[in-house]
């Protein structure tokens, strides 16, 4: 069986825990740590819930096993093949997991903000592609949460970043570096969220579904300009969407290859007029370097 065949069934899978499992599971859970809602977070509790699994050799090699299989699944295949699952899917609750723990493990705000920023990529795709793929209204709803759950964390470490400014722990031009970065991934982002929201509105009982996600986007354009619009005001610096002026340079400048191609594959292998004057001024360029 190859990889893509078994990751097939694993998404296919849908594990469905008997009610008798759940209660059992639950009572025990009561009777092992607390039955007082109010103390069950205390230090007092958590030690006596360790001390029971220490005396109860059972519990204790259930334990045992379930960390040892889930350590051979992170560093497995297992973590690998759920980077391409979604919302819905049997891997995704993996994928969310590997991501909480790299957040325990990130320390510095700044890396903090910035992979949060990169999950948020993550959610807009999943949104894309379940759009893509004719998602039934269930995963594409699913996929809408997630995107709005991602832009609340994003915008928890963003004024993370606030709070540090006001400490002077962090140099404003080490932060300046991520607002530039945002304010490109804010770009990439509505673009995509307007083609998905288009691709709603174009399929018949999807207007509703089409009308949330309208309000998902302009709310997180808004949060998110008002992060740069404060950061902006606090530091007296200019935020600029760097990786997308870049990204569009680099099309630009491959539209105009692809456009001196074309003038020279032409029926009498010269270019025409307007090819030949981006060639020239190509050239200019490489001379000035």
């Amino acid at each position: 069986m190859e990889e893509r065949d078994l990751e097939k069934q694993f998404k296919n899978f849908r594990p469905q825990p008997s009610k008798e499992w759940q209660e059992r599971t639950l009572n025990h859970l009561n009777t092992v740590v607390t039955d007082s809602l109010n103390n069950r977070n205390s230090n007092t509790n958590l030690n006596n819930f360790f001390n029971s699994i220490t005396m109860n050799t059972k519990f204790k090699a259930i334990v045992t096993i379930a960390t040892v299989f889930t350590t051979f699944a992170i560093a497995g295949g297992a973590v690998y093949a759920s980077n391409s699952a979604m919302p819905g899917d049997f891997l995704y609750p993996l994928d969310k997991a590997a991501e909480q723990v790299r957040r325990t493990i990130t320390i510095n705000p700044l890396d903090k903000a910035e992979f949060e920023m990169g999950v948020m990529d993550e959610r807009v795709s999943e949104l894309q592609k379940r759009s893509e793929e004719d998602g039934t209204p269930s995963e594409i709803s699913n996929c809408m949460s997630e995107v709005e759950a991602q832009q609340l964390r994003l915008r928890s470490r963003l004024e993370e970043m606030t709070q540090l400014r006001a400490q002077n722990r962090v140099q404003a031009e080490e932060q300046l570096k991520i607002m530039n970065k945002l304010a490109a991934k804010i770009q990439n982002n509505e673009q995509v969220l307007s083609e998905v929201q288009n691709r709603l509105e174009e399929k018949s009982g999807e207007a509703t579904q089409a009308g949330e996600l309208q309000r998902l986007r302009d709310s997180y354009s808004e949060d998110m300009e008002t992060q740069i619009s404060n950061f902006e005001e606090d530091t007296g610096l200019k935020v600029e969407a760097k990786e997308a002026e870049q990204n569009q340079g680099e099309e630009t400048q491959n539209q105009n290859q692809a456009e001196i191609k074309a003038g020279e594959d032409n029926g009498e292998g010269e270019p025409n007029e307007e090819v030949q004057g981006v060639q020239e001024m190509n050239k200019g360029d490489n001379g000035n370097r």
